[in-house]
């Protein structure tokens, strides 16, 4: 199968999920089509970063010398094929902004938003207050039309299960999906989620709980409850003196991760790796391809290209 500009989708063939594993998919009542597929193991792998505006760190190292920051998007597209925007965190963009996105980025890239921390730390999804600002956030997601991925909902290590924290999170995924179509992740830091139950109620709604790796509560706590996975490289607690090239030998955790995800039992696995993994990102998603047979573009060929024109 290709993409619609021709290249060959990143997919690759692993083996069949476990049992477990496969009675969630018939609890979600996935439909017979997309089962026999997951159960075949064919699955897309989707690679991105957590932002592209890694600047200066990356000129030169990634990004050709001297290249503007505004065309830093357009070459990152020619890299990857999905990005993880953590701006919409902290801000919400204008309509402009997120309108040039859409234009600066190849017909099969993707962008997955982080929810505003407004919602997700300062309101801690409680409705209504969370409503107008996520409305905000579904309006501006609504113009990235199909190369719209899954919306991150990122809730502090503070938030634990209790009853008040159950009933909010319940109402604020019923609400998104009544108001919207757009699939969710959520990134339960505290311990206490890590439990079938929660992945069963997850499972119910097809929202993806993330996998993560790092220095913090939840790592590696592997669950899945919808067809798709989402999974984010997070700060490490390492030490690193820049963003321009791998500091630390992750290679042991690197092979812990493919093997994790070979046997995902989901269609599409969406991964956002952080510079903290290891010192470099996109250094660590290439050694992380490489593992799944997946094939991968070196930025600095690119750099010739670009130079011509």
């Amino acid at each position: 199968m290709r993409h619609p500009d021709g290249r060959p989708r990143q997919r690759h063939t692993a083996p069949p999920p476990d049992r477990d594993a496969t009675f969630w998919l018939l609890r979600r009542g996935c439909d017979f089509g997309s089962l026999r597929s997951t159960l075949e193991g064919i699955r897309e792998f989707r690679f991105g970063t957590q932002s592209w505006t890694s600047f200066p760190d990356w000129v030169g190292v990634f990004y050709p010398p001297k290249m503007p920051q505004a065309e830093a998007l357009s070459f990152y597209g020619q890299v990857f094929d999905t990005v993880e925007v953590n701006a919409t965190f902290h801000a919400l963009p204008t309509d402009s902004t997120v309108r040039g996105w859409y234009e600066r980025t190849g017909p099969d890239f993707s962008f997955a938003l982080k929810c505003p921390r407004q919602v997700t730390h300062d309101v801690r999804l409680e409705l209504p207050a969370a409503e107008a600002p996520m409305l905000e956030l579904l309006r501006l997601a609504g113009l990235l039309e199909d190369k719209l991925r899954p919306l991150l909902v990122q809730l502090p290590p503070s938030f634990d299960r209790s009853a008040a924290n159950r009933r909010s999170l319940a109402a604020f995924l019923d609400f998104v999906q009544e108001a919207s179509s757009a699939r969710m992740a959520i990134e339960l830091r505290h311990p206490s989620w890590a439990t079938p139950d929660v992945q069963n109620e997850l499972a119910l709604r097809n929202v993806a709980w993330v996998l993560t790796d790092g220095d913090q509560p939840n790592h590696r706590s592997v669950l899945y409850s919808a067809d798709f996975t989402y999974v984010r490289w997070n700060r490490s607690g390492l030490p690193f003196s820049n963003w321009r090239e791998i500091q630390h030998d992750r290679s042991a955790d690197l092979d812990w991760w493919a093997a994790t995800l070979r046997e995902a039992p989901v269609e599409t696995v969406f991964g956002y790796m952080s510079n903290e993994f290891a010192g470099h990102a996109p250094a660590s998603l290439a050694m992380l391809k490489q593992r799944l047979q997946l094939p991968v573009s070196e930025a600095q060929e690119l750099w010739q290209q670009r130079a011509l024109f």
